[in-house]
This record gives structure tokens, C-alpha cells and sequence, in this order.
């Protein structure tokens, strides 16, 4: 068995900016020293904008009290941040076991084994590509480029302004926040938007693979279920995601008395958003797994009507009535274990996932926004509602 299949576990434990924290001695061979980096993650992108801040408005000023009220700021940097390469830890051995299984499932032929170890292969050549490593550095700083060119400094927080004109208005926080905060969180949501796009070409590789799928699968996806558990690892970039919609929701609620039920349209987009973004590489399996149900459908088809005719001709022809124990004849039994098998194929879904691996995606996307809840709702009202309902 080749040495690429051999680490599974680290065939996505690589791209932006994987490559210039190894260069800055953050990751080592075999350490990839996950807690340091996302707190590191979160020290950089916070901790500096209260200091300058302090600085700028010697100690404790009205610069300090807004960016310490501003909830975007610790929901970015504090918690989507460090969630970010903290999801590294569940999502990239996830996603490698998943791979692997494609062999261990016996699902690849011996003939198709050197299709299957190039598509590895340019996985990887592609995970540690320098054009993408940089082309993510310049998207990112070509957005923050954008933002400033482009966005009113009024439309700027309090705290990111120091009240002269033009790009002067930035204080020395706001200058940190756009310059090293903004692209920093930026860099690692790409990082993984290109692992997510290397995810699904590979997956679309292996479905051009003549994969032994069988339509009677009891998972009711021809033995390809398991891909679709690949979503419960993405529930810690989920819920990342969720908290920086959520900081800028609560900014509106606390500061400009918004009510939340403005934002259920932007909630529920979020939460779609979320779904389409993870769950779309799964889609590459589409067309195979139509293919499958159809040959299905017809062999097994065939073989259920061929076998209930014969089961009519020796049991529902008799001259003789049907004694009490005719149902424990073995006819009966296999009979409908057929039809069970048949049902299976008529049954099999065309997208290998389904609700159950869904709901950890959306729950974890939806947390950060139950603190948003309670300071929008009293929580001694949530607590008469729900004493109301169980008196």
C-alpha cells in the first residue's frame, strides 16, 4: 500500500497559511501545536487593539469603552479565530479517514488503484501550492485595500476613528485592526475555503472512479454514506462562521435597539449559507449514485417479480388450504427479505448525507447566537415562558 494512502490523516494538513506559520516556526514536524496557535491567533488579533487603544487615549478613554463594547471585535478575533485552526484538529483527520475508506470498503478496484493514488497525489501538490498560499496573502490585504478605499469612515466604528479626514480617521488600533486583525481572520476562513475546494475536486475525481456501489445498501446511499458524515467535522468552522454573523447582530441589538427578529431573514441566509458551503462538495456523488439506482431498480426489479411469481404459483394456486404453519416455510421469510432488499434500492438517496449529519452543522452554526437571544430577551421572560410551559 503507498506511503500517500499510509498518512491519510495529513492529506489536508496543509494550505494558506499553514505554509508561513511553518516558515515562522509556529508548526513542527509531527507538532502541529493546534492550542498554541489558536490562542496565539487570538492574542495577535485582540489583545493589541485594547492596547493601543489604552495608549491612544491614556488609559481609559471613550475609545477603549466602545471597542470593549463593540461584540464584532471578540467574536471575531476571540472565539471565529482560534476556532478556525482549532477545527484542523477534527475536520483534517476527518477528512482523510473518509478517503481512506474508500479503499477499505473495498469501493475501488484494483484496476482504478492508480487513478485513485494520482488524485491523492495532486491533492497534495495542490494543498501545498505557493500560488495559493500567496494569492490568499493578496486577496486578503486587496479586501482590507477595498474596505477602506470604498466604506465612509463614518461607517467605521468609534474606536477605529481618530476624527481627522480622509484615511488619516483611523486611530492606532484601527490601523492594527486593518492591517494585521482583519487579515489575519481573513487568510484562515480562505485557508479553509481552499480545502474545501480541494475536498470537493477530489471527490469528484473518485466519482469518475468505477466505484463498486450497490444499490440494496442498507445505508439507503449504495455504501456511501459514510462521506456524509464528513459534515459533523465541519461544525467547529460552522460555528465560527455563526459567531461573526452573531457579534455583528448584537452590536445592532445593544447599541441601536434593533429588534432580533430583523435578523431572522440574516439567520436563516447564514444557516442555508452554511449547509450549501459544506455539504456541495457531496454533490460531486450525484450522478453516480443516480446511475447506481437506476440499474438497481430494474436488476432488482426483475429478480422481486421473478421471485413473486414463482412464490404465487407454489402458494396461492394450492387445491389444498394453507395449514397453520405455512408461514414458518422458508418461502415466506426469504420472500420478504427480498422485497426488503428491493425496498432499500427504490428507498436510496441520490446525495449521500442526510438529516442526522446535518443537525450537528446547524446547531453548532446557531450557538453563538443564543447569547444574542438573551440580550435581546430579558431573561426573566424566557424564564416565565418556559415556567408557563411545564405549569
Amino acid at each position: 500500500m503507498s506511503e500517500m494512502v499510509l498518512t491519510d490523516s495529513e492529506l489536508f494538513a496543509g494550505g494558506p497559511p499553514i505554509r508561513i506559520e511553518r516558515s515562522l516556526g509556529l508548526i513542527k514536524p509531527d507538532e502541529p501545536r493546534i492550542i498554541r496557535r489558536a490562542v496565539l491567533a487570538a492574542v495577535i488579533g485582540w489583545a493589541p487593539l485594547v492596547v493601543l487603544a489604552a495608549v491612544q487615549d491614556a488609559w481609559w478613554g471613550e475609545r477603549v469603552k466602545a471597542l470593549l463594547l463593540d461584540f464584532a471585535v471578540p467574536a471575531r478575533f476571540l472565539i471565529a479565530a482560534p476556532l478556525f485552526i482549532l477545527a484542523e484538529s477534527v475536520c483534517i483527520p476527518q477528512l482523510g479517514s473518509t478517503v481512506r475508506h474508500f479503499l477499505d470498503a473495498g469501493l475501488v478496484l484494483e484496476s482504478d488503484r492508480l487513478r485513485f493514488d494520482e488524485a491523492i497525489a495532486s491533492t497534495r501538490r495542490l494543498r501545498d501550492s505557493i500560488t495559493a498560499e500567496v494569492f490568499t496573502l493578496v486577496l486578503a490585504y486587496a479586501l482590507v485595500i477595498a474596505l477602506i478605499r470604498y466604506v465612509p469612515p463614518a461607517e467605521f466604528p468609534a474606536w477605529h476613528r481618530s476624527g481627522g479626514g480622509g484615511t488619516s480617521t483611523f486611530s492606532v488600533a484601527g490601523w492594527w485592526h486593518a492591517l494585521v486583525s482583519v487579515p489575519l481572520l481573513t487568510v484562515l476562513f480562505f485557508g479553509w475555503l481552499w480545502r474545501l475546494f480541494l475536498w470537493g475536486r477530489l471527490l469528484k475525481q473518485l466519482s469518475r472512479l468505477d466505484l463498486q456501489l450497490i444499490p440494496s445498501h442498507p445505508d439507503h446511499a449504495a455504501g456511501l454514506k459514510f462521506v456524509g458524515h464528513s459534515l459533523r467535522a465541519f461544525s467547529l468552522l460552522g460555528c465560527a462562521l455563526g459567531a461573526i454573523a452573531a457579534g455583528f447582530v448584537a452590536n445592532h441589538i445593544v447599541h441601536s435597539g434593533v429588534p432580533l427578529t430583523a435578523y431572522i431573514h440574516l439567520v436563516g441566509g447564514l444557516v442555508v449559507s452554511v449547509v450549501l458551503l459544506f455539504s456541495g462538495p457531496l454533490l460531486m456523488f450525484s450522478g453516480k449514485l443516480l446511475q447506481a439506482k437506476r440499474r438497481g431498480i430494474f436488476a432488482y426489479g426483475a429478480l422481486a417479480i421473478g421471485e413473486g411469481q414463482q412464490f404465487e404459483r407454489k402458494w396461492l394456486h394450492r387445491a389444498e388450504g394453507l395449514d397453520e404453519g405455512v408461514l414458518e416455510v422458508p418461502d415466506f421469510s426469504a420472500t420478504a427479505d427480498l422485497y426488503q432488499v428491493v425496498a432499500n434500492v427504490h428507498d436510496m438517496n441520490v446525495i449521500p448525507l442526510d438529516l442526522k449529519n446535518l443537525i450537528p452543522l446547524i446547531v453548532a452554526t446557531l450557538l453563538p447566537f443564543v447569547p444574542v437571544m438573551l440580550m435581546a430577551v430579558p431573561l426573566d421572560v424566557i424564564l416565565a415562558q418556559l415556567a408557563n410551559l411545564l405549569l
